[in-house]
Formats: C-alpha cells, structure tokens, sequence
C-alpha cells in the first residue's frame, strides 16, 4: 500500500507546488502556444489571425500573408483537454495574473497541464530509481531535488513546450528499459511506447534525434530475439501503430499549413530565419557553447545563459555518479547518460541556447536523465559508514540542493509576468511583511489549488475504475491445485 501511496503523494505535492507558481500566460512563447489552441479550439482551424497578439509579433511564421503560430503543434494539441475542462467545471477562486486574455477562467485549468506534466515527471523518475534497486530515501531525495533544484520547476508552471517534452522523453526512456529489462516487446507497452516517441516530435521537433536513438538502442539491445519470440512481430506492427498516429498528424499540419510533410513553422518563422535548417540552428562553437551550458557564456546573439552547475549547482553531483551508474547498469546508462550528453552538446551548439530567458531551457526534457546519475552518487553518500568525510559529503550534498531550491526560487521571482519588487523589501530580512510579499510573488496561483486537487481527484477515480474493468476482463491466472506458489 505504501509504495502505490508515494508516487501518487508525489504527484500531487509537486503539481501542486508548480500550479501554484503559475502566473497564466507570460510571454510571446506560451502566447504563441495558446494562440494556436485557441484557433483549433474556437475556429477549428490552424491560422491564428484572430489570437496572433498573444504572441506579441515574435513567436509567429507567415505564410503567403497567413499568421500562424511558429511552437511545434503537439504542446498546443495535448493542452485542448485542459480548456475543455475550464469551460464544464467552476470557475477560479482567483484570476490568474495572465500577461495575456487575463480574466479568461479557462486559464485556471489549462496551467494544469504544465503542472501535472511536470508532476508526473517526477513520479516516473522515483520510480526508475526504485526499479534500480536504489532505497526509498534515495529515490524520493533525487527525485525532489529534480522537482524543485532545476528548471523543470519554472516550466512545470507555464505553457512552454519543455514539461510536456520532459514527459514524454522520460516516459519513452521508462518504457524502453522495462522492454530491455523483460527481453521482449509486449504489444501493450510496444503501442504506448511508439505513441510516446511520435508525441515527442509534435511536441518538439529536436527530439526526433531522441527517437532515432531510442529505435536503434532497442535494436541493437534485443538483435535477433525480438523477431524470434512469438508474437513479436506483431508488437513491432503496434510499435507503429503508436507512432503513426502522431506522425499522421504531423505530416498533416506540415503539409496544409506550410506546403510539405517535411516543411515545419520553422522554415517560415518572422523572428528566427536561421531556424530553417539544421545547419544555421545549430552553428555556434561547441567548446564555447559548452561552456555556457555548463557555467556561463554569451550566445550568438550575445545573451547571457546561467549554466547547467551555475543555476542548479546539485546537477554537479551527478558527476560523481556517472561511473557507479555505468558500472552497475552498463546497458542501460548507455541510453540514459548516451542521450543526455548527446543533447548537452546538440543545444551547446544551438543558434540561441539561452532562449532569452537566460537558463539553457531546451535542456529542460533531458535534465531529469542526469538525476539518475545523480541519485547513484546520493546512495554512495548515504550507505557509508558514520564519519567526519560522510558528514562532510552530506553537507556538500544537502548545501547544493539548497542552493539550488534558493536559484529556482529567485530563477521564478524574476521571469517574464513575476512581479517581485526588491526595492519594495524592509530592511529586516525576515520580517513578516517581508516573507508575505515574497511568497506571494512566487506562488500567485495558491488560491486555485483546491480546482487541481478535484480534477486530480476524478483523474484518479477514473483510472481506478478502468483498473478495475480490465481485471475483471482479464482476470489473473489461477494455480492449478497441487501446483507450487
């Protein structure tokens, strides 16, 4: 009973916590995202003509002098379930302080999205970690300092591509090592896989890299056996079942929007005419764009980008864990660590890698790979013997996180639509009045959190109840009498 409590605990403390630091819409990117579901949604079309302000004439691609949003259609596309619900279910208990449509009470459920994305993000990287054999204090400490010592924070709480991409990135890794772990592709976990993996591109076109990674490792991984076993073919017909349904979508909105399958927003958006080709996105040098992604550094543009060990100093951690990790679970880490290095290059190298919010963003749906590494080195720290080094290790270990919490918290404070007012502090640190202003600068959405914990609620009771059917329709195996245990 305890371990089907914690993950669920966790899922609703962290999207908690997120929802409640979402201030609505807050700047031309999630405005861009929004401007496309509201087209969809209310005008049952992809031109964004009638909503294009939300993007602020930034975020925008025109075609033959047709606006349309420049995101990636899958953020915009999973989030229509969550403005459904906002126009069924009560109103807020408080207007969110949107940069733009504020007063909409739609926004109150859709800024559920993000949070639960987030949240369940959380939650799957618990337990990897548990399925690793690590103990609960470890999974439950790495997976918190995912939840609340990196930027997967500030983005579980807006309409940024990256929680949903973190999702289904880290969804897809899960689902890929059970499939090593069991040997074989089972049709169930073959759909939902090949589902995820096709998401993740709707989502965020980079990712399609991930993808071709992911395929080749399960290709190479399982060889001959996957074709031998019985029925594997057809889980493999499954695996493109699931990919294809995403995928005919893609082609879809490419082909009708912008005049090919292959053609994306990009080839067409107002502000970034170097997104058009791999080339000019990913052109900057690698040694100094590593750098920056690491620590510091100035971008193509000559924006600032606070680092990976700069703005969450427990990711240095990490580093410690990598060769315990590798030598533990070598088949594994390969794929996990593989990807994350992979990305922490590709985005070291890209045009923009600060993304104007001056964080290294697009590292965000990779970051919670290098927490199991992470948690590896935690669990050295913790099974050793009590000493002065262990005592020290643990004060290191528990400072960086602190630390971290402390950079997310200021990283919120001072992003686009956070209103925090330094100058408008008392002299004494830690007066009331002091205290009040500055959570209350972060955690703008708390008055709502009662509408996330209902929707939780029936969420919850659903999947119970689907639970239940499928066990009645497939009951377990009985033993025959006689038979061993």
């Amino acid at each position: 009973m305890r371990q089907r409590l914690i993950p669920v605990l966790l899922l609703v403390i962290v999207s908690s916590i997120y929802y409640a630091t979402s201030a609505g819409l807050t700047s031309s990117n999630d405005g861009s995202h929004y401007a496309l579901l509201r087209s969809m949604v209310d005008e049952g079309r992809f031109r964004i003509e009638t909503y294009a302000h939300f993007a602020e004439g930034n975020d925008l691609a025109i075609r033959n002098d047709v606006i349309y949003s420049d995101r990636p259609p899958g953020t915009a596309l999973m989030a229509v379930p969550f403005y459904w619900l906002g126009g069924i279910l009560p109103g807020p208990f408080h207007d969110l302080p949107s940069r733009h449509d504020e007063g909409n009470p739609r926004l109150a459920y859709l800024l559920m999205f993000p949070a639960l994305a987030g949240g369940a993000v959380i939650v799957i990287v618990y337990l990897i970690l548990r399925s690793l054999g690590l103990s609960e204090l470890v999974a439950l400490t790495g997976s918190t300092a995912l939840a609340f010592g990196t930027i997967l924070w500030k983005y579980g709480g807006v309409l940024y591509s990256h929680a949903p991409s973190a999702l289904l990135v880290i969804g897809s890794i899960a689902l890929a090592l059970k499939v090593i772990r069991d040997g074989r592709l089972r049709p169930l976990l073959a759909l939902l896989l090949g589902f995820s993996l096709g998401m993740s591109v709707l989502v965020e076109y980079s990712n399609v890299l991930f993808v071709g990674i992911v395929l080749l490792y399960l290709a190479a991984m399982l060889r001959w056996r996957l074709v031998q076993r019985r029925g594997s073919w057809g889980a493999l017909s499954l695996l493109g079942v699931g990919a294809a349904i995403p995928a005919a979508f893609f082609l879809y909105y490419n082909t009708v929007n912008f005049g090919g399958p292959f053609t994306t927003s990009y080839r067409y958006a107002i502000n970034y005419p170097w997104a058009a080709s791999f080339a000019t996105t990913f052109d900057f040098p690698l040694w100094q764009g590593l750098k920056a992604m690491l620590w510091y550094g100035i971008d193509a543009r000559d924006q600032p980008n606070q680092g990976l060990f700069l703005l969450m100093p427990i990711t240095i951690v990490g580093l410690a864990g990598v060769w315990t990790y590798t030598r533990s679970r070598w088949k594994e880490a390969i794929l996990v660590v593989g990807v994350f290095l992979l990305y922490l290059m590709l985005f070291s190298k890209h045009h923009t890698f600060s993304g104007f919010t001056f964080d290294g963003r697009y590292l965000t749906p990779f970051i919670s790979l290098w927490f199991i590494p992470v948690s590896y080195a935690m669990a050295r720290i913790f099974g050793m013997r009590t000493s002065a080094g262990k005592d020290v290790l643990l004060l290191l270990l528990y400072g960086l996180l602190f630390l971290s919490v402390r950079n997310m918290l200021a990283h919120i404070a001072f992003s686009y639509n956070y209103h925090l007012d330094l100058g408008l502090l008392a002299r004494s640190a830690s007066t009331p009045a002091n205290w009040s202003y500055i959570t209350g600068s972060i955690f703008v959405n708390w008055q709502n959190i009662p509408l996330l914990w209902g929707v939780e609620g029936s969420l919850g009771a659903l999947i119970i109840g689907a639970l239940a059917v499928w066990r009645r329709i497939n009951p377990a195996p009985v033993p025959a009498p006689g038979s061993s245990g």
